[in-house]
């Protein structure tokens, strides 16, 4: 037993070392809004927030912006699903878009729109709430997450 508690404290990693930038409750605020207004101009439903979802994307900037790099994939290796489940969400869909050194929320939802694939995420049309995340690396540099999803009933 002993072994296992200790196998388990080793493989969970360092905590995290996440700095939260200053206003993330505006900041959120206003990344919704950009978000809904390229949704609105492209005739697709709106995004209502949820805490669970925010919840979520903030776990994922925190791991990126801890290890200084973009990545889908959390503590070992768990992805988006284990990510909502942890979070108690549970999903009929989910689509995720990260991004690394963009300096405000205009100027993330304009390369997430400028990119195929998470202009595919943005304007998904199954997606009916959402969540964000952002924090700082160690370098200075955010980190971004967008969490986007319809509950399952």
């Amino acid at each position: 037993m002993l072994r296992l508690a200790l196998l388990l404290a080793l493989l969970s990693g360092p905590a995290l070392a996440c700095t939260l930038p200053e206003g993330l409750a505006a900041l959120r605020v206003e990344l919704l809004n950009l978000a809904n207004a390229e949704r609105a101009a492209q005739g697709v439903a709106t995004l209502s927030p949820d805490p669970r979802l925010d919840e979520a994307a903030q776990t994922q900037a925190c791991r990126m912006a801890d290890r200084e790099r973009l990545s889908h994939r959390g503590s070992w290796f768990a992805g988006l699903g284990r990510r909502l489940r942890r979070v108690d969400y549970p999903y009929a869909m989910a689509v995720e878009n990260i991004g690394e050194g963009q300096i405000s929320a205009p100027q993330i939802i304009q390369g997430w729109m400028d990119s195929p694939g998470h202009r595919q995420n943005m304007l998904a049309r199954d997606a009916r709430e959402a969540g964000f995340g952002v924090a700082r690396a160690e370098n200075g540099r955010l980190h971004w997450s967008m969490v986007a999803a319809a509950p399952r009933f």
